[in-house]
């Protein structure tokens, strides 16, 4: 069994290793960072065979290659990177909070950083904005691509050797990639019944269908999956049986469901029985509230701040992740900046096996080339230069606590305003969604029509419409659950999607309230 890694192991790791290359775009690989216990891990296997037609006719790009090349001893007349005194940045000035206070009310606790466009030259820092501001390799600069290495080698610790990370410019992008590297026209993938509407529209370009797997309290029902795989007929489908999963197994979006430990391990050994390829999308993976499933919504089982065990003990608590499970190398797992850091990054990180992931890079060549350079140097400065990794931990940690207070204020606001003789919900137990469930049975259109399934999925729609308009005209605006259903297939219920991540507090119990009056005006509940 490999021994344990720890963050404060990581200064004496780098010493050993070495120091970056402070090169402009150097071929990077985790190989440079990992830990020496990686290397006693046997290899993942090949998943060559699930390369779609475009995968397998790309290569890498020549230009590129040939800047392997380069040495100290090398002048290059090959590549057209512009020199850096023609660009009109001189420096960059970022105010980050730091780790003993992250509330923007204190402005005392904040920490200036300036980056200057020489700044590796004259030894002030390992990146700055003449390596940042110009072409990037494809896979992230070294001081990212270190920074996030070392972070999966001590919070995920694949079962596997050859396991690498690559930068992307974020997890909508790294998805048209996955489907473009995995897929081929006509292939079915699997996914949760409703599941993120973005990956449905990402595969329907490149002709990719999707088939909508069960779920229950805890997401997607490894038993379903099973069934469906066993019985795939090709002549009725069309189509081979598919062989790409894509879960959202925390705080999944819609419906807020988490998967529970021994979940992941069943749906993982249907994986390995049916020969499976995982893509594991976990933007919310560090928001898990760690409460029980009642309406108890008091966060009081966290550990005090106090604790100096707190970042062991916030990760400690956290499910394990696909990718730590992951003893055959099928998993690709995509982590995000959006949902913790911001957005507007567009810059983020996933994990795989090395052979799948040098098809992305191959494919980044001659797409993205890399994300913002100014980006990554923004998040470079901030993650390893301010905060290190417990202080990144801790940031987690503190959004996880922000967003269990967001989450307890809507349970407690559909309480006191929705009526529960039509509407009932779940406890998320991680994320920012809720995903409220109204009987549409008992509404005035469904009485006048007979129980027909045409008709009854006819009347849904026309309900849920209904529903939506209403609220809209109250003043809230939430999310049809049809829009996220998989595999055009009409659902037998009726749910609407809230967030919790953007309104106000006295915000969210307003919108709460207004959408408790749309159902009730749409019910004729007290009228």
């Amino acid at each position: 069994m490999s021994s344990a890694l720890n963050f404060s192991d990581i200064p004496s790791l780098r010493q050993k290793l070495g120091p970056l290359t402070g090169d402009i775009a150097p071929v990077t690989t985790p190989i440079m960072f990992k830990s020496p216990r990686c290397f006693h891990k046997p290899p993942a296997k090949s998943f060559q065979h699930r390369l779609s037609q475009e995968a397998l006719s790309r290569g890498s790009a020549t230009l590129k290659t040939a800047g392997t090349e380069l040495n100290a001893d090398v002048i290059s007349l090959a590549t057209g990177r512009p020199a850096p005194e023609y660009f009109p940045f001189l420096n960059m000035t970022l105010d980050f909070p730091q780790s003993s206070n992250f509330t923007e009310d204190d402005q005392n606790s904040s920490l200036s950083e300036t980056i200057g466009k020489s700044d590796i030259k004259t030894n002030k820092a390992s990146y700055d904005l003449a390596i940042s501001l110009n072409y990037g390799y494809s896979a992230g600069s070294e001081q990212l691509i270190r920074f996030f290495t070392e972070h999966v080698d001590v919070v995920r610790n694949p079962p596997y050797s050859d396991w690498q990370c690559s930068l992307t410019a974020g997890t909508t992008s790294a998805l048209d990639s996955v489907f473009r590297t995995l897929c081929n026209r006509g292939h079915y993938i699997m996914t949760e019944a409703y599941t993120y509407s973005a990956a449905l529209e990402a595969a329907r370009p490149f002709g990719i269908r999707s088939i909508g797997v069960q779920m229950d309290e805890e997401g997607m029902v490894p038993a379903h999956l099973d069934n469906l795989l066993s019985g795939w007929d090709v002549s009725e489908r069309g189509a081979s049986k598919p062989f790409l999963l894509y879960i959202i197994p925390t705080g999944q979006n819609p419906t807020g469901t988490t998967q529970s430990l021994q979940r992941r391990k069943d749906i993982y050994a249907v994986a390995e029985k049916h020969d499976l390829y995982i893509i594991e999308d976990e933007p919310y993976y560090f928001l898990q509230f760690q409460t029980q499933k009642t309406e108890v919504y008091a966060n009081s089982d966290q550990p005090p701040r106090s604790d100096p065990k707190l970042v062991e003990t916030f990760l400690n608590n956290l499910i394990p992740s696909y990718l730590s499970l992951d003893v055959s190398g099928r998993v690709l797992r995509l982590d995000s900046t959006s949902k913790i850091l911001a957005p507007g990054l567009r810059c983020s990180w996933m994990t795989g096996s090395a052979d799948i992931i040098s098809r992305f890079l191959y494919l980044h060549d001659a797409t993205i080339v890399s994300p913002s350079g100014l980006s990554q140097l923004a998040l470079h400065t901030l993650l390893d230069g301010v905060w290190g990794h417990e202080g990144f931990v801790k940031w987690l940690l503190y959004l996880r606590d922000e967003y269990t207070q967001r989450r307890n204020i809507t349970l407690e606001s559909c309480s006191k305003y929705l009526p529960r003789n039509i509407c009932s919900w779940s406890v998320p137990e991680a994320g920012m969604f809720h995903w409220i469930k109204v009987d549409w049975r008992v509404h005035s259109l469904a009485a006048a029509y007979s129980k027909a399934d045409y008709v009854a999925g006819n009347i849904i729609l026309k309900t849920e419409d209904r529903i939506y308009s209403t609220a809209l005209k109250k003043g809230v605006l939430c999310c049809k659950g049809s829009a996220f259903r998989a595999g055009g297939v009409q659902g037998c219920e009726i749910y609407f999607r809230v967030t919790y991540a953007t309104a106000s507090l006295p915000q969210i119990e307003e919108a709460i309230a207004r959408f408790g009056m749309a159902i009730k005006e749409e019910f004729e509940v007290g009228v």
